[in-house]
């Protein structure tokens, strides 16, 4: 008899739970049109935006790890991936 109990508690438990789950998670009406509005003027935007134009990949001549080429730092002919690497190198 105390194990029915038991799974009857647990599915109350779990009834009451998702009740209030779903009463927090719920919109009104205007809720929802402005949620729709503001969806609506992000797709918009991302419709006017001007892609990204990806960028060159470049190997640290030191560590091997792949960077962006903008990001890179010189010394004379070679890129690095930073300035511990370029350092390290010149060390060498």
């Amino acid at each position: 008899m105390s194990r029915i109990l038991f799974f009857v508690l647990i599915a109350v438990v779990i009834a009451v739970a998702w009740s209030v789950s779903r009463r927090r998670n719920s919109l009104s009406n205007e809720e929802r049109v402005e949620l729709e509005a503001y969806r609506q003027r992000e797709r918009e935007r991302a419709a006017h935006r001007p892609e990204k134009m990806s960028e060159p990949m470049l190997r640290c001549p030191h560590c091997g790890v792949f960077f962006p080429k903008s990001d890179g730092v010189r010394r004379a002919d070679r890129v690095y991936c930073s300035a511990r690497c370029r350092d390290a190198d010149e060390a060498r």
